[in-house]
């Protein structure tokens, strides 16, 4: 955890109301019968968002949800903790009439990388206390292995080049090559077409190589050459023949193959796991896998009404992973949306702006909503 960050055991009571960092909190009132009943014990919390052990991309907000049972008249306050320190509170009082269920939601907006822990406590006027934890882990690209950009490759590639690897033979000439190429410069080979795949071989000035094919963006070659095959930046080579029917390939080739969204259709404040098992049926793996999205979308106006993001590493081909994230609504129920659940893999420029994989409409149910 955060070791630098203050801790909670300074907190100060405070009577009447207070909202921090965009802190919000509903409560369902006792009605009839139930009005009179007598609440005993400490209060419960559940958190219901983020998920245990959930893995974010820097720079994304995750939706802190939680869930105040038996809460009573007499609870004084509900905290929200970042490390221990002070992301949002509500001090209650009197309850706001006694509700004896309250709700819970924070924005945090991530920023650096780490490992975080994420506490509600909800506390009675007579001490008593309950708190409720859950880990959360936030990563960058970088961590995730995502390689260089590729502007600037063509000095890039020769200036990363391995001083230590041998010098390629230059290809058999009397081998049939109907497509063929003279390395201009020093120049890496490797295992897939972009700067984030491994290092496999290096070309030498005035070597000749095959074509064998391209990668959908056309700016990477697929080459066979005397210990087999590899990938090489387009621009570090002088290419001979019709280059443009070189055959189109994409090695990685990630796939959704199940989707499990738990309770669906969605229930006002209520969360939903999504669970996504994505399978890579390429030839090579891609380093840093890349990311799920889900949002839950207003079908009447396009409204976002609910968006989050889990990753998911490299995946080695034939290999399969399920990532898992959570989704929560709290507005317009019984009115009709559309759960959206988006793929991106991390350096592959043919999905960029991600790949929407399942798309479905529902009737939010209105559960515990008002």
């Amino acid at each position: 955890m955060k070791s630098d960050q203050p801790r909670l055991f300074c907190l100060m009571w405070i009577w009447g109301l207070t909202l921090l960092c965009g802190c919000s909190l509903t409560a369902s009132p006792r009605g009839g019968a139930d009005a009179a009943a007598v609440i005993e014990g400490p209060p419960v919390v559940q958190i219901l968002s983020p998920l245990p052990n959930q893995t974010f991309m820097a720079g994304t907000t995750v939706i802190i949800q939680a869930r105040v049972e038996n809460a009573g008249p007499d609870l004084a306050r509900v905290s929200v903790l970042l490390d221990d320190a002070p992301a949002g509170e509500r001090t209650l009082g009197a309850n706001d009439g006694g509700a004896d269920v309250l709700q819970v939601s924070l924005d945090w907006p991530t920023s650096n990388p780490g490992q975080y822990e994420i506490a509600v406590l909800a506390e009675r006027g007579d001490g008593s206390l309950t708190r409720e934890t859950v880990a959360v882990s936030v990563v960058d690209q970088a961590e995730l292995g995502l390689g260089d950009d590729r502007g600037g490759e063509q000095n890039a590639e020769a200036a990363r080049a391995p001083e230590s690897s041998p010098p390629t033979a230059p290809a058999p000439t009397d081998v049939p090559i109907t497509r063929r190429a003279r390395v201009t410069t020093v120049s890496n080979l490797r295992e897939g077409p972009g700067t984030q795949f491994a290092l496999v071989d290096r070309a030498e000035v005035d070597q000749e190589i095959e074509l064998v094919a391209a990668n959908p963006a056309g700016d990477w070659y697929k080459i066979r050459h005397a210990r087999g095959e590899a990938w090489i930046y387009a621009e570090l080579v002088s290419a001979r023949g019709d280059v443009d029917s070189l055959p189109r390939v994409n090695p990685v080739n990630l796939i959704v193959t199940d989707i499990a969204i738990d309770p669906h259709p969605l229930v006002c404040q209520q969360t939903s796991e999504i669970q996504v098992t994505v399978k890579n049926e390429g030839m090579v793996a891609l380093p840093g896998g890349g990311w799920i999205k889900a949002e839950a979308v207003l079908k009447s106006s396009e409204e976002i009404l609910g968006a989050s993001e889990t990753v998911f590493p490299s995946i080695a081909p034939g290999g399969e992973y399920t990532a898992r994230t959570a989704l929560a609504v709290s507005l317009h129920y019984n009115e009709t949306q559309r759960i959206r659940v988006t793929l991106t893999s991390l350096g592959d420029e043919s999905s960029e702006s991600g790949e929407v994989f399942y798309a479905e409409e529902y009737v939010l149910q209105q559960g515990s909503c008002p």
